[in-house]
């Protein structure tokens, strides 16, 4: 390997192999700088929840992450920090070849999700949401075509009531002056 492939294949004292690592790495060591300048000057409780959200985040997989990890360690118990209070360092892979390949332990795996559970609870939602929108709906319709006086159609009910009282007695108020003209009765009361 020449010179110029090392530089390119080094990352803060680490030679990768793979582009990918290269690339990983680099982000990592971003992401130390940016963490680095939000925290100095802090607390050791301050400290102590940026590593284990790091830790639960699994925001370092490789070594120049790793290291990251175990110099705020350090940093923590200069701080006052108990060691009991910080959270080993987990590693998600084996280092030791000497296994033979059937009795070799498999690499930890995060759990996943599995994709087509998400894709049925999403499915089930879906249809669930369209059965509502219909139910309210539905219940507008028949809120509106209804005859009985509601919220939505309460104005026009009592507009109507009154509109038919009106009518009636106006009616029965014309019945009864041909009554009264029939029989020769004025509105004085005078025959």
């Amino acid at each position: 390997m020449n010179q110029d492939m090392k530089a390119r294949s080094t990352v803060n004292g680490f030679l990768f192999g793979d582009e990918e690592d290269i690339e990983l790495a680099n982000q990592e060591l971003s992401a130390i700088h940016y963490i680095d300048k939000r925290i100095e000057n802090r607390s050791g409780e301050t400290v102590l929840g940026v590593y284990q959200g790091a830790l639960e985040k699994r925001m370092f997989r490789t070594p120049v992450g790793y290291c990251y990890l175990h110099d705020l360690q350090k940093r923590m118990l200069r701080l006052g920090i108990r060691r009991e209070q910080i959270t080993p360092v987990p590693l998600y892979q084996v280092f030791n070849d000497s296994y033979k390949t059937e009795e070799r332990p498999k690499r930890i795996q995060p759990v996943k999700k599995n994709k087509n559970a998400v894709r049925r609870k999403l499915r089930n939602s879906v249809i669930a949401n369209v059965i509502l929108v219909i139910l309210v709906i539905s219940l507008f319709a028949i809120a509106m075509t209804g005859e009985t006086p509601n919220i939505l159609n309460y104005r026009n009910a009592v507009t109507n009531q009154y509109a038919s009282w009106d009518e009636e007695l106006t009616e029965r108020e014309q019945a009864v002056r041909e009554k009264e003209r029939e029989l020769g009765i004025s509105e004085s009361g005078q025959e």
